[in-house]
Formats: structure tokens, C-alpha cells, sequence
């Protein structure tokens, strides 16, 4: 199992890792507890190891975010890599909507450039931030190769329309639900889960994809892969199910690619 990087953060990187991991102790508790409850099995060196790999991979994110804003096009396409691409397009040709599925893995801001590589147009679902300085920069960063910005409580009207247009619709879809309406077995714990993006993709009759983004070198790598496209006849929570599986999987492959910071486990249900 993966659970290290090959180099340590350089430059301005390293600074951001020193004061979130060493003097800030960013959310540190947090990390230690959601990690020490998803892997059970592993020692507490085990567990800091990861979480300092967490801290590496995540002052990165830091510095590569806003890079995003002044990147040149050209630049910018290079920096992601997409592997089975041709599962999307074929589907695109058809004409039908393609929901994308994707958890706070890897850089997810990498989405982003999604528009400047192909020329379906490319929806991303977003929460706004309470910040509206925050909110609005970021807009800026994620719109600026073309994504096209839905807010959440848009979404549903924008794909219920009578004939949804071809795209690509992307929801990061492991985030906290408002209500605690549907519950998996998510790295070892009782996790309520979002069922929305299966509700939308079923009502619209969508293909569901679901990706993921490695790093390798200097460039990040989305790979896709179907979950579903008969989403309509999909068993019920069939599509969460599976999203979540294979989240997981890569998760545990490489456990320093997620947002461990999130505080996705704010009550303990087994209580």
C-alpha cells in the first residue's frame, strides 16, 4: 500500500507545510482521529506518518490552486493528463448528459481544466463559501478555461429542464449531507452519504462516470470509469453505492491523497 511521497514539498510548499503541520497544527486532531478510526489496523507511527504525508500533499494544493490563475492555456493542458477519455466522448456524441463523480482526492481543483481539453462544455456543481472574498476568487480560479459554474440549488433545475444539453456535469460527491438521510459503511465507519447526484442522474436518465486524479511527477492523471449508463433502471443507492466503493479503494491505496482535514465524521453514529 501506498501511504508515502517520493519527495518533500520545495520552495514556498515547504514553508506552508511548516506552519500548517509544525506551528499552526492545522485541524491536527481531526486528521489523527478521522485517520486512526479509517485504518483500525495500523500503529499510531503508522497513523503519523500518513498524516505528515497528508500535510506534505496538502501544502502543495496550496501553491498549485492558485497557479490555476495565471497558468497559460497552452501550460495549463499539459499539467492533466486524462486516461479513457473515449468512455465520455462516446456518450457525448450521443447527445446524453455524463454526471461526474469525484471525492476531495488527489487535486480535484484539476477539474478546472477540463473545458481547455475538450469542447463539450463542462458543468461543475459548487457550494459557495461563506467568504464572498474566498467565493469569489475561487469562481474566478475554477472558471477561467471555461468550466461553467452551477450552484447547488441550481443544479437540479438546470438538469430537469426538458431536454438537459450534452456535457459534462461534475459533483464532488463525498461530502457531508445536510440530513442524515442514507448511511454506508465508508473506512470502517457509519457515514451518511449524499444521494442527490443519484436522484438527478436517475431522473434525467444521465451516464455516471466516475474519476479519479493521481499525481505522477510533475502532472496530475484523472482516469474514468462507467459506474452506470442506465441510470433510470439503477437499484436504488446502486450509483452511491458504488461511487463510494471506489473511493474508498483509492483512498486505501493511497491515503495521503484525501482531505482528512474535512470533518466528515461529526457525529459518531454507532452512539
Amino acid at each position: 500500500m501506498r501511504t508515502r511521497h517520493n519527495t518533500y514539498p520545495g520552495g514556498l510548499a515547504w514553508i506552508i507545510f511548516f506552519l500548517l503541520y509544525k506551528v499552526m497544527r492545522y485541524r491536527y486532531t481531526e486528521v489523527i482521529q478521522n485517520l486512526s478510526r479509517s485504518f483500525p489496523e495500523k500503529s499510531y507511527g503508522e497513523i503519523k506518518r500518513i498524516a505528515t504525508d497528508f500535510y506534505r500533499h496538502f501544502s502543495r494544493l496550496f501553491v498549485e490552486i492558485p497557479l490555476l490563475m495565471t497558468m497559460p492555456r497552452k501550460q495549463a493542458s499539459r499539467r492533466l493528463v486524462l486516461h479513457n477519455a473515449a468512455l465520455i466522448e462516446q456518450y457525448l456524441a450521443q447527445g446524453r448528459p455524463v454526471i461526474m463523480m469525484l471525492g476531495h482526492y488527489g487535486n480535484w481543483e484539476c477539474m478546472s481544466l477540463l473545458p481547455a481539453l475538450w469542447h463539450y462544455p463542462v458543468y461543475a456543481v459548487f457550494k459557495p463559501l461563506r467568504n464572498r472574498f474566498f467565493d469569489r476568487l475561487m469562481q474566478k480560479i475554477r472558471s477561467r478555461f471555461g468550466l461553467r459554474l452551477l450552484a447547488m440549488e441550481d443544479a437540479p433545475r438546470h438538469l430537469l429542464q426538458r431536454k438537459p444539453p450534452p456535457g459534462v456535469y461534475i459533483f464532488i460527491a463525498d461530502q457531508s449531507p445536510p440530513q442524515r438521510k442514507h448511511v454506508v459503511d465508508f473506512l470502517h465507519q457509519p457515514t451518511p452519504v449524499i444521494t442527490g447526484t443519484e436522484r438527478l442522474a436517475k431522473a434525467v436518465d444521465a451516464v455516471v462516470v466516475y474519476a479519479v486524479i493521481h499525481k505522477k511527477g510533475g502532472q496530475w492523471e484523472m482516469s474514468f470509469s462507467l459506474i452506470t449508463d442506465k441510470a433510470a433502471t439503477a437499484a436504488p443507492f446502486e450509483i452511491t453505492r458504488i461511487f463510494n466503493t471506489r473511493l474508498e479503494k483509492d483512498i486505501c491505496q493511497c491515503p495521503a491523497y484525501w482531505l482528512w482535514t474535512h470533518r466528515r465524521w461529526k457525529k459518531n453514529l454507532r452512539s
